[in-house]
């Protein structure tokens, strides 16, 4: 990521872009645009990025990222998890 031009919003907030772009991939799979990601748009988004993955793989990373247990993740549980990948 060092290769490439750094947005003005970088300068302002850094991380910014990268957070922006975040936020487009979880509205985009958020389908019932709930603010929550459920179980079944999880699913989806996982097999879109590994088709090999399997449910029972989703569901246990579903359960470690809803950390408030609530039964969908938010934007920010979403946001933690993927930061600290």
């Amino acid at each position: 990521m060092a290769d490439r031009d750094r947005t003005t919003l970088d300068y302002v907030s850094p991380g910014a872009e990268e957070k922006g772009r975040l936020r487009e991939d979880f509205d985009f799979n958020d389908a019932n645009k709930d603010g929550l990601l459920s179980l079944g748009e999880f699913i989806r988004f996982m097999n879109s990025l590994d088709p090999e993955v399997t449910t029972e793989e989703c569901e246990i990373g579903f359960d470690v990222i809803d950390t408030n247990k609530d039964g969908g993740i938010t934007f920010d549980e979403f946001s933690a998890w993927w930061t600290d990948r």
